[in-house]
């Protein structure tokens, strides 16, 4: 359970918060299973704390620092998460469904088997992330940056990919069934019974991939390079 002295803090406002954890810097910050539902706490600094578990859902988050958090299954869904700092924070079964992540910078970031089914991700930096077993599922992913990333078993299912980077991308038995990835970069990933099953591949770059076993039915591969 969170420590209750910090939820008190931290109702005081994100000013009064920010200047106690300046003054506090090497307290370490206990948030767990916190009621933080629809909280106002754009620019909080959040940075080391421990929110595992918590409820975050529908809060404004807009700038937060949450560098080496760790919000391993905690709920975010609906929240505003722009431009907030995510370096060597931990997202690992975290629920950020439906969350705006636009132009966000994830690169790196452990978010195994989390749920980002309908999040806002265009423009987001996802470059060497850990996306293994993450749902995806109609997602917005244009112009997305996912270079060396880690796909592997992710559910993308109707996803908007289009004009994302996937270079060197793992996606080995990745579901991108009727997603959209026209004019994606896909060149030397690795696709190995990746399923594209009924998706928009127009002009998509294959060249250099691995793509034993995938499945193309009803694709659209109009104009591909390969």
């Amino acid at each position: 359970m969170a420590n209750q002295e910090h939820i008190t803090q931290l109702h005081q406002g994100v000013s009064c918060w920010n200047t106690w954890r300046s003054q506090e810097h090497r307290l370490q910050i206990d948030l767990v299973e916190a009621n933080l539902a629809y909280a106002e706490v754009s620019k909080a600094n959040f940075s080391g704390a421990d929110l595992s578990l918590a409820n975050l859902g529908g809060s404004n988050l807009v700038g937060a620092n949450l560098r080496e958090a760790n919000l391993t299954l905690a709920n975010l869904s609906g929240s505003n998460l722009s431009l907030a700092t995510f370096q060597d924070v931990t997202l690992c079964m975290t629920n950020l469904s439906g969350t705006n992540l636009s132009l966000a910078n994830l690169s790196t970031v452990n978010l195994s088997l989390a749920n980002l089914s309908g999040a806002n991700l265009s423009g987001a930096v996802l470059r060497n992330a850990n996306l293994m077993g993450v749902n995806l599922s109609g997602a917005d992913l244009t112009n997305a940056d996912l270079t060396d990333a880690n796909l592997s078993g992710a559910n993308l299912n109707g996803a908007n990919l289009s004009h994302a980077q996937l270079c060197d991308t793992e996606l080995s038995g990745a579901n991108l069934s009727g997603a959209n990835l026209t004019r994606a970069n896909l060149s030397g990933a690795v696709l190995r019974k990746t399923n594209f099953n009924g998706a928009r591949l127009k002009e998509a770059d294959l060249s250099n991939t691995d793509l034993h076993a995938v499945k193309l039915d009803g694709a659209i591969l109009e104009n591909v390079k390969h």
